[in-house]
């Protein structure tokens, strides 16, 4: 695989949008890292510490043939599946605010739901190729994959992470739908998981006040539409260029979680709506060449692993992004590449390095990309669009 054809531009990307989430989570973090452990800088070194180790995977698997990843597929799920059980097994899982997502390696914690998302793309991928993208019997071809990550989604809500499990499904529907499932099937799923997301939002405490929250934050701007409010008073505080980078207001105890799940907020206060623009373009940037990485894959395993893995990482910052303003319900998901937390970098490295080796793979025939195009457009047709 030739170097020369490696996607330049998705690297840059990623690299650009790594020191943006260096720059603004020490930003975001400093003063409540000196109040809680006594040292500005906890966060920040951890996360530092967790970059180096991203990219360093990174490179690695830049380097390993993607086909590899057809074959390990099964084997990745089930240790995803083990893993997932583990969080759930008490002395296993470490809890934290009631969720119990983590499990302990020495002085670091491992989200595996993170890894498990990698596992799931490159599960369905492998499926897709052995189904030729022939789904169209909805008990032999299109239930079967849904079970597998029916069960996956299962545990990690079963780990109070509904946010993961949201965004699993999303990309589990995309990629069914673009390897020939038909759109009715994807229906019928939706309408057999309706009663099963009604059941837990609305059913558990906590997840019922954030969507009462989301109706209507200034109902109980104390407590439950609180963190709203904040996220609201940082993105209008920031104007179009924003207070300056670390001149925000909202991070100091205010904001909730602003080195994490509302990162977006803190960029919009301190960077302004130029910031938060700028942080759209790259994630469309990214985007743009995760599919055409797919479309100029040499097969129809690199071709659907591309998406999947875009897919991934896109829908989560999508969702992110709404969620801080005031699109979505609030949910526990981070922002790629710029939120604290090293589960959730590694992971979208490790997709970064996979789309990598796509792209140094030998490019496809201008006549295979344009018949992918044309099998896109028939989908959509096929949807009504």
């Amino acid at each position: 695989m030739g170097g020369a054809q490696s996607d330049k531009t998705l690297i840059l990307v990623t690299l650009t949008l790594l020191v943006v989430g260096v720059v603004m989570i020490y930003s975001a973090s400093a003063v409540l890292a000196g109040r809680q452990y006594g040292d500005s800088l906890f966060f920040i070194k951890r996360q530092i510490l967790w970059t180096v180790i991203g990219l360093a995977a990174m490179v690695v698997i830049a380097r390993v043939p993607y086909s590899i990843w057809q074959g390990a597929a099964l084997p990745l799920m089930f240790g995803a599946v083990v893993l997932l059980t583990m969080v759930l097994i008490p002395g296993f899982g470490v809890a934290v605010n009631g969720s119990r997502r983590w499990l302990r390696l020495g002085s670091f914690t491992l989200q595996p739901s993170e890894l498990a998302r990698l596992a799931a793309v490159i599960y369905l991928s492998r499926y897709l190729v052995k189904k030729k993208e022939r789904l169209d019997d909805f008990f032999r071809d299109f239930l079967p994959p849904m079970i597998v990550i029916g069960a996956v989604l299962a545990l990690i809500m079963g780990e109070s992470d509904l946010g993961t499990a949201a965004v699993m499904g999303m990309v589990a529907g995309l990629m069914l739908f673009m390897g020939g499932a038909r759109w009715q099937h994807l229906w019928v799923m939706a309408l057999l998981a309706a009663p099963v997301l009604y059941a837990m939002i609305m059913k558990i405490g906590y997840r019922r006040q954030r969507m009462m929250a989301f109706w209507d934050p200034w109902r109980d701007p104390t407590d439950t539409g609180f963190q709203m409010i904040q996220s609201f008073l940082a993105l209008g505080g920031g104007g179009s260029v924003g207070m300056g980078l670390g001149e925000g207001k909202q991070k100091l105890f205010f904001l909730p979680y602003p080195h994490t799940d509302f990162i977006f907020a803190v960029i919009g206060e301190e960077l302004g709506l130029l910031g938060t623009v700028t942080v759209l373009v790259l994630f469309g940037i990214l985007a743009w060449r995760g599919i055409a990485i797919s479309l100029k894959a040499p097969d129809a395993f690199g071709r659907h692993l591309a998406f999947g893995l875009t897919m991934m990482i896109l829908v989560q910052a999508l969702i992110n992004m709404a969620v801080v303003t005031g699109l979505l319900p609030t949910k526990g998901l981070t922002l790629p590449f710029l939120s604290y937390g090293g589960s959730s970098l590694l992971a979208n490295l490790i997709a970064i390095g996979i789309l990598w080796n796509i792209s140094r793979a030998a490019p496809a025939r201008r006549s295979e990309i344009s018949n992918l195009k044309f099998k896109i457009s028939k989908r959509a047709e096929g949807c009504g669009w």
